[in-house]
């Protein structure tokens, strides 16, 4: 790779992957110790759970914090199979249209590292193996979005400039990451085709002032003639 090449980063949940459903069926029986009754998807949202390790630790002691977070993943490694939403249609499609023009891809996700991995197991077994130059997620950080650091240590591995790279995301913090580490944006809209609750930060609307994607393949007609 040479400071001359070209990538896409994206996020993961809810521009690459749906797992709303699975996501809310883990926080609430992983906190239900917690709160003494199942929360319901409202009151989870309320807790702004973009980054699964990072609520556990706002709510719960810190003592208590590697229990929990080995209940949540204990859930999320047997739910999985039965509420992973996949790939949004077309996702496949777009990444691998823009590998055989050989732009560099990677992601940039406040998911944690063990949840990354049983993801990316589905993921590979659908075909996705071997698409990323790159994954940095929650554990790989010290500060999340919307600060910029997970999209410039991308950046920094894949020896890339800000300028030769473009980020996709589907929230506001998607967004502010990007503006903070001077990466053009593009918000995709398409998880809010399929079902209106998918993001869990604020989403970005279609009111959002740089160029939206309702579908994957809109992407890459963005990306090249960028």
């Amino acid at each position: 790779m040479t400071r001359s090449s070209r990538a896409v980063l994206f996020d993961l949940d809810g521009t690459l992957v749906n797992t709303f459903h699975l996501y809310m069926e883990c926080f609430r029986r992983t906190l239900e110790p917690r709160f003494n009754r199942r929360l319901s998807d409202a009151e989870i949202l309320s807790l702004n759970p973009h980054a699964e390790q990072r609520l556990l630790l706002e709510i719960i002691p810190e003592t208590d914090f590697t229990s929990y977070f080995e209940r949540f993943l204990t859930y999320y490694a047997t739910l999985h199979e039965g509420l992973f939403g996949g790939p949004y249609d077309g996702v496949l499609d777009m990444l691998q249209t823009l590998r055989a023009q050989d732009y560099l891809l990677g992601v940039v996700s406040g998911k944690s590292r063990d949840a990354w991995r049983i993801t990316a197991t589905r993921m590979e077994a659908e075909g996705f193996e071997d698409l990323f130059e790159v994954v940095l997620t929650d554990d790989d950080v010290q500060a999340p979005k919307p600060s910029p650091e997970g999209l410039l240590a991308a950046l920094d591995a894949l020896e890339v400039l800000p300028p030769q790279a473009v980020f996709i995301g589907d929230s506001l913090l998607d967004h502010q990451a990007a503006q903070a580490a001077g990466i053009p944006f593009g918000a995709a809209l398409w998880s809010r085709e399929e079902d209106a609750r998918v993001t869990f930060a604020q989403p970005v609307g279609p009111d959002h002032d740089g160029p939206t994607f309702r579908r994957p393949a809109d992407v890459v007609g963005w990306v090249v003639r960028g």
